[in-house]
């Protein structure tokens, strides 16, 4: 008992003895690092950015209920322009009931694929065509 007693005095001394831990002694002002940086801003893509294109062709394609294809139909045209300016072609098959997106040469934005993918995955989910075409904005997302 007087062992154990000894030993948590002499711990205790000991944690005394040592110098005092400088917390925080790594955290120094950065020069790159000012108020006027705005941290949380998300840059846009511009043609700029990527001037050479896609190396690869990326395709995506998903079947749609019979039931859509008369109103598939009808809003396909301003689909194919909406994806014509961002330079994805589109092809909508009635035979097959699928509708599939891919890059071409002109595509400059690498993430556009995954937005005109989730597109044609709301127009076959029966989500209204001009609703769906707000997912090619970049503020957009779906789930």
């Amino acid at each position: 008992m007087a062992g154990e007693d000894d030993r948590a005095a002499a711990g205790a001394a000991a944690e005394e003895a040592r110098p005092p831990k400088h917390k925080g002694k790594h955290k120094k002002d950065k020069p790159w690092d000012h108020e006027g940086i705005e941290h949380w801003k998300i840059e846009p893509f511009s043609k700029e950015d990527n001037p050479t294109g896609m190396l690869e062709e990326s395709s995506f394609a998903t079947l749609f209920p019979k039931y859509r294809e008369k109103y598939l139909r009808e809003v396909w045209p301003a689909v194919t322009r909406a994806l014509k300016e961002v330079g994805v072609s589109c092809e909508l098959n009635l035979v097959e009931g699928s509708m599939s997106v891919r890059t071409t040469r002109k595509t400059w934005d690498p993430y556009v694929i995954i937005k005109a993918r989730d597109l044609i995955k709301l127009l076959a989910r029966s989500v209204p065509a001009p609703q769906a075409l707000k997912i090619m904005q970049d503020e957009v997302q779906c789930d």
